[in-house]
């Protein structure tokens, strides 16, 4: 595991998302140090739409130094680049299809879905169950409102004055408190993982495309952790994390597909002599040795003996199945 950078300070780095739940969509924004999250429910999940609430957000809180989204259409267009370059933010995208590499706002997408939930199942009030998560204390690091606004939100549950007031805690405690949570989560996640070697520009590879494992080659790496720019034999070229890319010994970029459920392919002989060019060929595939003309006319000569039905000495008849017709038993 990688852990993520623990900002300095409140909001300097956050992750947004797009999800759904109960058929509408809604936007994500979630504060690395915190873990103070805003959420939207959107009309349409058009850019300009996405950026104008995420405006509405960093209106409250602030223009965050970083922003961390996927490779969705809202973020990768350019209606996004420019609002990231006119209101001064860094704006990076994790590898494609590996949601993990954006872990921390797809745990909250969860938290959120299961709030909005129970509260419909039990015909409660959602913005209650937020205001109520926001509240709650993380590892004894404070909660969520208090690390971003250095104070405890008022809510239904009770409270005195004294609990109300503004306090700002000690952000190298916190940050101590949450390194330690990060290396305990390190430490187990690593127990059951397996590391994979770095790759280097020109490696060849092999990408994983749904079920099936095309043939590349790795022309950079991505700037991002474990995430390279590859490129297929069919002159496409992707971005992907080290995750879904195999090394590969072969050097034939005109390899071909291969699928988890592919065998090796095996040389068929038939009962007719193949012509000179499909031998070579097989040949060549499967690296096995040429045989002589001879050698031929006694395989030949020993399918035919085997084809035929004979008795064992106990008198049961053996007949080769049909289906083996075409191969050299």
């Amino acid at each position: 595991m990688i852990p993520s950078r623990i900002p300095s300070k409140p909001w300097e780095v956050v992750a947004t998302d797009l999800f759904t739940w109960d058929k509408s969509e809604y936007l994500i924004i979630v504060d690395y140090h915190s873990r103070y999250f805003e959420v939207a429910k959107l009309p349409n999940t058009k850019s300009t739409t996405v950026i104008t609430y995420t405006k509405s957000m960093f209106a409250r809180h602030g223009i965050p130094s970083e922003v961390i989204s996927d490779n969705g259409p809202q973020y990768t267009s350019k209606d996004f680049s420019l609002f990231a370059e006119q209101w001064e933010f860094k704006h990076t995208t994790v590898s494609p299809q590996y949601p993990q590499a954006n872990g921390l706002v797809e745990k909250e997408v969860q938290t959120v879905k299961n709030i909005l939930t129970k509260a419909k199942q039990d015909r409660r009030d959602p913005y209650l169950g937020l205001l109520e998560y926001r509240n709650t204390p993380i590892d004894d690091a404070g909660s969520p409102a208090q690390l971003l606004m250095s104070r405890r939100l008022r809510s239904i549950i009770p409270t005195t004055d004294a609990q109300l007031q503004p306090k700002v805690l000690d952000p190298h405690k916190v940050k101590e408190k949450l390194r330690l949570k990060q290396e305990k989560q390190k430490h187990y996640f690593d127990q059951h993982a397996k590391h994979l070697p770095t790759l280097e520009k020109g490696d060849r590879i092999r990408v994983q495309m749904g079920s099936h494992w095309k043939p590349g080659v790795v022309t950079e790496h991505a700037g991002t952790p474990r995430s390279y720019r590859i490129r297929t034999d069919e002159g496409r070229e992707y971005r992907r994390n080290r995750r879904v890319l195999m090394k590969s010994p072969e050097s034939d970029p005109s390899a071909t597909d291969i699928s988890p459920h592919h065998e090796s392919p095996t040389v068929r002989t038939n009962r007719s002599s193949p012509s000179k060019e499909t031998a070579d060929q097989a040949v060549s595939f499967s690296e096995e040795p040429t045989t002589t003309s001879q050698e031929q006319e006694e395989i030949h000569s020993l399918e035919d003996e085997i084809s035929e039905p004979h008795k064992t000495a106990s008198g049961r008849v053996v007949k080769r199945p049909p289906r083996f017709k075409d191969y050299v038993m």
